[in-house]
């Protein structure tokens, strides 16, 4: 494996990380604001029912803060894991699995942008476009991988 993956793994790795990190700690505003927990914890509300205080809450409702009101960092999160997916289905994929592996992922970020489509805030339709961006860019990638005339292995697995 070249260092130019390796250190492109690196980057987006560190960039997640750094990202989901700032994300969790702006979410975690949500404990602060009591009135918001009926909105934004949907995840503590499958596992508790009604949230009634700070120590009902889970960790990952945070997330779902962060992205209704600082969507920046979960939109890294959101980029950073989708440069990731390409970069790994690139190096594990041959060419024909390769466009469906990208037409699968794109289908599946569309899927999750129509799932938030409905959000009422800002920031959940700022993830919402980023998603359906993301997922169409990928649909095209596969098409263009379709009809590019060179062998893959070529130009993406540098020895």
């Amino acid at each position: 494996m070249s260092i130019r993956f390796w250190s492109q793994l690196g980057v987006g790795v560190g960039v997640l990380v750094f990202a989901t990190l700032v994300s969790w700690y702006e979410g975690s505003a949500l404990l602060d604001q009591p009135w918001e927990w009926r909105y934004s914890t949907p995840i503590s509300g499958m596992i508790h029912g009604v949230v009634e205080g700070q120590a009902d809450i889970v960790g990952l409702d945070f997330f779902v803060y962060a992205a209704k009101f600082s969507p920046f960092f979960p939109g890294m999160m959101i980029i950073s894991t989708s440069y990731l997916i390409v970069l790994i289905g690139f190096r594990t994929f041959n060419r024909s699995g390769i466009r469906i592996f990208f037409t699968l992922t794109g289908v599946v970020e569309i899927a999750l942008g129509l799932i938030i489509s409905t959000s009422p805030t800002a920031g959940g339709n700022l993830l919402c476009w980023l998603f359906l961006s993301i997922g169409l860019l990928l649909i095209v990638l596969a098409i263009v991988l379709h009809f590019l005339p060179f062998r893959m292995n070529d130009h993406f697995t540098h020895q």
